[in-house]
């Protein structure tokens, strides 16, 4: 999600006011905190842009707030300090909009400016500190302002700490230790880092609706890029935010932040996505909204398409599929059943922009007019039965598509989001406690809770919350006093079987799932033990202890209690304790579908170690570093199948450092040679391809 945010700075004529030409009949009435329609909305800065959606209906507007804290940061961007927020909520509110501020500081800021992701900087008290001044200030500025404002904190940072843990608590954040007057008595973590936010916005700006970011890649298994399971990736991202204790009132979540087009021309073109992607990502959202209880925004979408002449894949002209996905029915039809489907997934709004400079806009931000170039045929790649061949219909970078798609959207009857008044969201005092719906009142839930007062503690409610047959303290003994909100006895650390699955293997090592079943009547807090081969090199969702063949392994915080009947899973890769006589094991080490001498072509006789037919002058591979910094360096690898025939590939190469984390591949490394194979999606490479996978390493 690393923006350069040179492209952000207000021009020199900023504190202009612009005259706007925009209706405020495109007011949008406020429902909770969304507007009560599925709404559009788009980037939007402040000097003269306003005018280039003037004709395009709309519900939302958002802008980036960034500079790294420093000379360059937002709130200098005009005389006196805070001045460039003040006038972008003023022509937003102007223009019926409301305005989205993506509150994005912490990969600039210094000591360790455009390292991703950001642990350092946030480990950093005197950094911290003015993160936190900063935030204060923000919300200070909004308050004068007095309107309802949303503010999407810090985009994927939540991911990059559920990717480097997924116990909140263990990712160390400089909250207390800022020297932060208000910051005492926080924890020293993540946990903290989002419960301070929480609390410095309740206490100067509590009509903040905030924002916080789900990734589709948080939990190391990427949703789209690895196929991974919907259900499950949304579960273990609900159990990370549940695990924060902060009350955030909306969830964001991005479904690229590049037009699929420019990924092409870089070499990566698994960013197209298919109907399944579309149907995955919307189980993902629509699971992580349910167990949340939150309404989601779509943010930061792509604006190609690959229907129009103008995008032909050049800068600013690039194709992507995702706002054809949506809307492509509608323009051509009044058809809305896409949106409807992920409205019915608890999305609310859906926000377009480019995600970088070079990307595809909705107005002419090339100023190449309208531009007609003859089609391209990138059916191979785009997945779709059709060329780029329709006429342009304005100026726009798109060739208009987005613009006149929206507009049909709205003039059709923009869909309702069923959302009905209650308690908690009518402008009423219904308890009569001076507190007025939520977040405010402390009896609120949600917006959609219909009972303003605060509910009697589970021990003292009358009901049987745990099923075991016991009611309330002092009979049931999960409960300690009345005021308890558990009813749940205490689980007893259990050992449970396993069942221990290899699901890939080569010459030099494996990687295998594991699960336990709970098949007790009692929720229980699980361990089990296994004996392997080898030596662990990785383990993913459980805590795990070595002692020689034999591995230990329990629950981590958002996984370790199983009611009856359930299961939970687990996994790691191992290396072998030496090479193996693969060809005589009875397994299909190189996932071909062969087994052993003399089945599998790969295999010279029953003690070759080795099934994989890929002979290494076939596979050529090129290194190339797509970021560097002093302690570190992140690279993407392209392997190239040579020969004359399809091959499941497997390669080693030299470099330098320690891996820390690697993408799109199975791996290991003995010093400096890294050795690396396909996954399942991607193990194979027809004559003449390439295959690609990335790393960052140590120095």
């Amino acid at each position: 999600m690393k923006r350069s945010f040179s492209r952000y700075l207000p021009q020199s004529a900023l504190g202009l006011s612009l005259a706007l030409a925009i209706s405020h009949a495109l007011a949008l009435p406020m429902n909770g905190n969304t507007p009560n329609v599925l709404s559009f909305g788009f980037d939007n800065n402040l000097a003269g842009s306003i005018d280039k959606s003037s004709d395009l209906p709309a519900g939302y507007r958002y802008h980036y707030l960034t500079g790294g804290l420093g000379v360059d940061d937002w709130r200098h961007w005009n005389s006196p300090d805070g001045a460039f927020v003040d006038q972008w909520l003023k022509d937003s509110n102007d223009a019926g909009l409301v305005p989205v501020l993506s509150y994005y500081e912490i990969v600039h800021a210094e000591p360790n400016p455009d390292v991703e992701p950001p642990l350092q900087n946030l480990q950093t008290p005197a950094t911290m500190k003015n993160y936190f001044e900063n935030w204060i200030f923000l919300m200070q500025r909004i308050a004068i302002f007095g309107r309802p404002v949303v503010v999407h904190l810090e985009p994927d940072l939540f991911g990059n700490i559920q990717w480097n843990n997924s116990d909140p608590a263990l990712t160390p954040v400089a909250v207390a230790s800022s020297g932060l007057p208000q910051a005492v008595g926080y924890e020293n973590n993540a946990r903290g880092f989002a419960q301070l936010i929480v609390a410095l916005r309740d206490q100067y700006a509590p009509k903040v609706i905030l924002g916080w970011h789900a990734s589709t890649w948080a939990t190391r298994t990427d949703l789209i890029l690895n196929q991974g399971d919907p259900n499950k990736l949304a579960l273990a991202t609900a159990k990370f935010y549940q695990a924060l204790k902060a009350p955030f009132d909306v969830m964001f979540s991005g479904l690229s932040d590049r037009d699929a087009g420019y990924y092409q021309t870089q070499g990566k073109a698994n960013h197209w996505w298919q109907q399944e992607d579309f149907d995955s990502y919307r189980q993902f959202i629509a699971r992580l909204s349910g167990e949340l209880k939150q309404d989601v925004i779509l943010w930061q979408i792509p604006v190609g398409n690959t229907l129009y002449r103008s995008s032909n894949n050049t800068v600013g002209h690039y194709q992507d599929n995702r706002p054809e996905y949506l809307l492509q029915s509608v323009l051509d039809n009044g058809d809305s059943s896409h949106l409807q489907q992920f409205r019915d997934a608890g999305v609310v709004a859906f926000l377009f922009g480019a995600g970088q400079k070079d990307q595809t806009e909705y107005f002419d931000a090339r100023n190449d007019g309208i531009t007609n170039p003859d089609p391209i045929d990138n059916r191979l790649y785009n997945h779709t039965d059709h060329l780029n061949d329709r006429v342009p219909l304005n100026a726009d970078d798109d060739g208009g598509f987005l613009r006149f798609a929206v507009k049909r959207y709205y003039a059709d009857g923009a869909l309702s989001l069923n959302k009905t008044a209650t308690a908690c969201n009518d402008g009423l005092d219904n308890d009569n406690d001076g507190a007025i719906d939520y977040p405010a009142d402390n009896g609120c839930a949600s917006i959609d809770d219909n009972d303003e007062t605060s509910p009697p503690a589970i021990c003292a409610d009358g009901k049987d919350n745990d099923n075991d047959g016991l009611i309330d303290y002092p009979n049931d003994p999960g409960c300690a006093t009345a005021a308890g909100n558990s009813e749940e006895n205490q689980p007893v650390l259990t050992d449970l079987p396993a069942s221990v699955k290899t699901n890939s293997s080569w010459n030099t090592g494996y990687c295998a799932d594991v699960s336990v079943t709970n098949n007790s009547p009692a929720v229980v807090e699980w361990r089990t033990s296994f004996t392997l081969q080898g030596t662990i090199k990785s383990f993913w969702n459980a805590l795990y202890t070595q002692n020689n063949q034999q591995i230990t392994a329990t629950g981590e915080s958002w996984n370790k209690l199983l009611k009856s009947g359930a299961s939970a899973s687990f996994g790691f890769c191992a290396d072998r304790p030496q090479a193996k006589a693969v060809c005589g094991d009875g397994l299909d080490n190189d996932n071909d579908g062969k087994i052993d001498y003399p089945a599998d072509s790969g295999c010279s006789s029953t003690s070759d170690s080795d099934e994989t037919d890929t002979q290494p002058a076939n596979l050529a591979t090129q290194l190339s570093i797509t970021k560097d910094w002093t302690s570190g360096y992140c690279a993407n690898v392209t392997v190239k199948n040579t020969a004359a025939k399809a091959l499941v590939w497997q390669v080693s190469i030299a470099i330098e450092g320690k891996v820390n984390s690697l993408w799109n591949a199975i791996y290991s490394q003995n010093g400096a040679i890294l050795s690396a194979s396909g996954m399942k999606w991607n193990k194979s490479v027809a004559p003449g391809k390439s295959r690609d996978f990335g790393f960052c390493a140590t120095r």
